[in-house]
Formats: C-alpha cells, sequence, structure tokens
C-alpha cells in the first residue's frame, strides 16, 4: 500500500496578484472645483439707475431727474463692484454710463443755460403795423425794416418814427453851446419819435433807444457823442402817457442804412427804413 505524499496532498492554490493601496505625495492638495459666482443685485439696480438718468440727462425738462439718478448710480456701481463672490460685470457698466451721463448731462444743463441767457438778452422784433393793419411777421427786420410812420408795438411801448433829418448838424449845435463838433467826416442827424407807454408803473422815454445801423453793417449809436438834441425826447410817463420829441445821432456824411428802435431795455425793437 502506498503511502501518499503529505506536501504532495496539499491543495495547490495560484499566487493571487498583490494590491497595494496608492496614496498621494505629502503636501498635495486635491482641486476645488470653482463656485459659481452669484449675481451682482446692487449692480444691476446702479445699472438701471444709470441708464434712466441718462435719458434724462438728455432732456432739457427733465435734467433735474439725471442729475439725482446718475450719481446714486455711480454709487451703487463702486459698492457693486467691491461685493465679493458677486458678478462684476453690471456694476463696471452702470459705472461708465453714470460718468458718460453725468458729461452729457452737464453739456446739455449749459445748452440750455446759455439759449436761455440769448433769450433773456437778445430781444425779438416788434408787432408792426401800418394804417392800422398788422405787417407780416418778418416786417421791421432789417432785411424788411418797416416805413417811416409805421407803428411799432413792443412789450410796454409803441413808437412811431415821424421823420428823420439828415445833416441836421447845424440844428444840433445851436441847441447848446456845450455840444461837440461831429468827428471829421461825420454829421448829426436827428430821428423825431412818438412814442406811449403802455405798461405798468412808470418808465421813462429816454429809455428808448435810437441807433443807426449803415449798409456797411456799422452801429452808430445815440450815445457816442455827447450832445443834446432840440426838442429832445424826455420825461417820464405812466401807462398811457405819451411823448414827442427827437434823438440826435452822430452818423458819416452821406451813408445809407436803417434806423433802428429799441422799445426799453433789453425789449422788442425793430428796423425803420430811411429816405
Amino acid at each position: 500500500m502506498t503511502i501518499p505524499d503529505p506536501a504532495q496532498s496539499q491543495p495547490q492554490y495560484q499566487s493571487q496578484p498583490q494590491y497595494q493601496a496608492q496614496f498621494p505625495p505629502q503636501g498635495y492638495m486635491p482641486p476645488v472645483p470653482p463656485t459659481e459666482k452669484r449675481r451682482n443685485t446692487v449692480g444691476r439696480i446702479a445699472l438701471i439707475a444709470a441708464i434712466i438718468g441718462f435719458v434724462f440727462g438728455c432732456i432739457p425738462g427733465a435734467l433735474i431727474v439725471g442729475w439725482i439718478l446718475l450719481p446714486v448710480a455711480f454709487i451703487l456701481g463702486i459698492v457693486g463692484l467691491f461685493q465679493a463672490g458677486q458678478k462684476k460685470g453690471t456694476s463696471i457698466s452702470a459705472i461708465v454710463i453714470s460718468v458718460i451721463g453725468t458729461i452729457v448731462a452737464a453739456v446739455v444743463f449749459l445748452t440750455v443755460v446759455s439759449d436761455a441767457v440769448d433769450d433773456a438778452f437778445t430781444p425779438d422784433t416788434a408787432t408792426v403795423s401800418q394804417n392800422g393793419e398788422e405787417q407780416s411777421n418778418d416786417a421791421g427786420s432789417r432785411e424788411n425794416p418797416a416805413e417811416i410812420g409805421a407803428t411799432l408795438t413792443g412789450k410796454d411801448w409803441t413808437v412811431v418814427v415821424n421823420k428823420f433829418t439828415p445833416d441836421a448838424t447845424e440844428q444840433v449845435m445851436a441847441e447848446n453851446e456845450f455840444n461837440d463838433e461831429p468827428k471829421a467826416g461825420q454829421e448829426y442827424a436827428l430821428v423825431n419819435l412818438t412814442v406811449t407807454h403802455t405798461g405798468d408803473g412808470s418808465d421813462f422815454a429816454e429809455f428808448i433807444s435810437v441807433a443807426f445801423v449803415g449798409d456797411d453793417g456799422k452801429t452808430y449809436n445815440q450815445s457816442d457823442s455827447m450832445a443834446v438834441a432840440p426838442d429832445a425826447l424826455e420825461g417820464e410817463l405812466y401807462k398811457g402817457g405819451t411823448a414827442t420829441g427827437n434823438v440826435e445821432i452822430a452818423i458819416p456824411k452821406n451813408a445809407t442804412g436803417v434806423i433802428r428802435i429799441g422799445l426799453g431795455v433789453f425789449e422788442d425793437e425793430a428796423f425803420v427804413a430811411v429816405p
């Protein structure tokens, strides 16, 4: 009887692959997944305010709204720009738009002020009527002057140019011994006016300004020379008061042009043709 070898009787096992745990090197930090930035509510409000402020800043009648919203939008844009973890695009856009809007609003404001000053200090053309009939809208302009004898109507005065007398140097010099001689090449002319005050309170006939505008574009005012006119236009008038008198102007000899009548300080004016 054969006795089996114990070594041979042991079950034979196949070698199994050995698995070794893999560990990261020392000091290694796994990457942190990026976090999505939140919506910037303050920046969005700033952007809306900046756009609305920009629009109102371009409208002359609504500038005040623009001047309020644009600084608010700028400040909110700055605040939104420093919000941690939030998007910055709306805040940056709000800041840019508010700055540009402020510049535009400033330009519009200066334009409005300039136009207001021009309107305040640039007289309108007085209404012109001839024989009781109102003339066309451009009547009384330098291009279409009124005729002598026409009625010029402004805010507080009506004026009628009765007569224009060139070469009146002798009459002016005879009125007052202290009158200055006209400059070389010039002569005194007389403009006879009838003025009626139609405004409230009182005003002075002397405030009706008279000038001669030559065809060469030069203007000759009554204040350019120191002389007293014969039967000078003067006097304080209340509503309905009327005065008639002369105004002297030193003009070039044989000059051609038109008379400019100013119906009060910074009030309406009109041009009158002379023969």
